[in-house]
């Protein structure tokens, strides 16, 4: 599937004060353009065609600095007739598409590409992403859309009564093509305008719902900021644990938009390279004591701050998989398994006493079950887990617990406390889940 990204419009209600084409504006380690991109091969998108016009050479320029034309399959079209509306630079894209049908996506419009799973599948030869509960933008400004069994019948910004919201998402047809021409030759050239008239002509727009997807438009510094806010507020996971909201997130979310705009690191490449080094810093505390344990004490922490950005990442460049969550979830059990093993051995060396295995077993344990306990309960009920944050005893807590043992030169304290917290978390959770399903049943 192709897509035609419209970067053409000159921006002016933006006023950058750099004064740089809006889809090259820098938005949390990626610019407008890089978003869109990644958002579109998300859905499953796989060629590109960017169609620019105002400041065309600037932004061509700059995809070629960046390589971006080396990391996606996507063409550069300057579209001479710009400044006639919108529709015109659909219209220039025209040659460069080879399939009946394509994406039409506006270069300034931030999407979820998680809320249009399914978009591309819809048949028609015009499909519009309506949203029936816009939470992220000003309606105000919106366009609007009234329906009538599944398509548009009305469309305007200034329509008072109306059920959906035009998020600037569109898959066509080539059928599309004649019809520009037409509004053109008339002097009309916006595509909202090209949507009226297709609908006012008889010619059905389908409608996919989003349902209140994350979706903005930022044509002002004011969207620019809301967008950047919103963006940095879906970084956190609402399961975070007191260290993480705390400390961790506000260190990984910097180093994370620096990852994005600095390297071509993936969020599974990180993952690996945290989880390395969970492992040497598992092997300085074997020795013992000494220097070794403090270092291991630091790269734990380090390694705990630095275990939010592959998620971060994943979620600014639109990568998350399935894969990606499995394999950082597996890791980070092996993680917390050699740490735990490396201390209990360290002490076992330094101290020769009996009582740091099962001290080590206790605190080994409660670590893996507290993940599992999560993971089982969503997985037989289907529904979020109901444990909230509890008893600080999430990985997050765990591992800080372990950095202020090493550092104070008492890891045996850091395995005691992990091991009580824990028990004592695993005991909440199972009366939690105890009474919910005594409740359910009853």
């Amino acid at each position: 599937m192709q897509a035609v990204i419209l970067a053409a419009g000159e921006g002016s209600r933006m006023n950058h004060p750099e004064g740089q084409p809006k889809v090259l504006i820098d938005l949390c380690g990626q610019t407008l353009l890089e978003h869109v991109l990644s958002a579109l091969a998300a859905i499953g998108v796989s060629e590109f065609v960017i169609v620019v016009g105002y400041q065309g050479e600037e932004i061509e320029n700059w995809i070629r600095r960046q390589r971006l034309d080396q990391q996606w399959p996507l063409t550069v079209v300057h579209n001479n007739r710009w400044s006639e509306g919108n529709a015109s630079s659909i219209l220039a894209a025209r040659p460069y598409l080879k399939d009946n049908r394509f994406v039409v996506a506006m270069g300034d419009h931030l999407f979820d590409p998680l809320g249009v799973q399914g978009f591309l599948k819809v048949r028609g030869d015009f499909v519009g992403v309506f949203d029936s509960n816009p939470r992220f933008v000003d309606v105000a400004e919106a366009t609007k859309a009234q329906s009538h069994r599944g398509y548009v019948v009305a469309l305007g910004k200034n329509l008072t009564t109306f059920r959906y919201v035009d998020t600037g998402l569109f898959l066509c047809s080539q059928r599309i093509f004649p019809f520009i021409e037409e509004c053109l030759a008339e002097g009309v050239g916006t595509f909202n305008e090209v949507k009226r008239r297709w609908i006012a002509k008889g010619h059905i727009l389908h409608i996919f719902d989003c349902q209140g997807m994350f979706w903005i438009d930022v044509d002002t510094l004011e969207d620019l900021e809301r967008a950047r806010g919103i963006l940095l507020a879906r970084l956190r996971k609402s399961r975070d644990g007191i260290v993480a909201r705390g400390l961790n997130r506000r260190l990984s979310m910097p180093i994370s938009r620096w990852l994005v705009r600095h390297t071509s690191l993936t969020p599974n490449q990180i993952t690996v390279g945290v989880f390395g080094l969970s492992v040497l810093a598992a092997l300085l505390f074997c020795s013992g004591t000494g220097l070794p344990v403090v270092m291991g004490a630091l790269l734990t922490q380090l390694a705990s701050i630095l275990d939010g950005c592959d998620g971060e990442v994943a979620r600014l460049r639109h990568m998350s998989t399935p894969y990606g969550a499995w394999l950082d979830a597996v890791l980070d059990r092996w993680a917390d398994t050699l740490l735990i093993g490396g201390i209990t051995m360290g002490l076992w060396r330094a101290f020769g006493q009996s009582w740091v295995w099962p001290l080590g077993f206790l605190a080994l344990a409660g670590s893996l079950s507290i993940s599992y306990s999560e993971a089982r309960y969503e997985e037989a009920f289907r529904e979020p887990s109901p444990f909230g944050h509890g008893i600080p005893a999430k990985r997050d807590a765990r591992l800080f617990l372990i950095m202020l043992g090493g550092l104070t030169g008492r890891p045996v304290l850091a395995l005691l406390g992990i091991g009580l917290l824990t028990l004592a978390e695993n005991i909440r959770r199972a009366i939690a889940t105890t009474l919910h399903w005594q409740e359910s049943r009853a």
